[in-house]
């Protein structure tokens, strides 16, 4: 049985939910930087993006008060994190656009709806 959010949990994941939301919307824009063969700017804006989600993680006080008993959920986020890990040290990680694309669409997009599914099933 899942225990009843308080407003404040309430709040967090409306807000948490919404920053998934424009960081997939950057993240749509910066595939674009990618496709035009502009990783300079897609890796910036990549890179400050994903940067603010880096706090979000199992040990955030929040997020654990509200997850803490659902462990597929923490191993979404787990997996998650570690693609916003990845997006952070971008220029190190991949060498051009099209690996950049790649990990872009097969491993942040798909982790980032994977662990958003979670924040949507305890937002309902």
């Amino acid at each position: 049985m899942t225990a009843k959010l308080t407003e404040a949990q309430q709040t967090f994941l409306k807000m948490y939910d919404d920053l998934l939301n424009a960081v997939e919307k950057a993240v749509t824009y910066v595939s674009e930087c990618y496709k035009n063969n502009d990783c300079d700017i897609g890796d910036r804006l990549l890179k400050g993006v994903t940067s603010g989600l880096l706090p979000y993680d199992e040990e955030n006080m929040t997020i654990q008060s509200i997850f803490h008993d659902d462990k597929e959920a923490l191993k979404a986020l787990n997996t998650f994190q570690s693609a916003v890990q990845s997006a952070v040290n971008v220029d190190e990680m991949f060498t051009g656009a099209e690996e950049r694309l790649r990990f872009l669409h097969e491993s942040l997009l798909r982790q980032q709806k994977e662990w958003q599914t979670f924040v949507k099933k305890k937002m309902s």
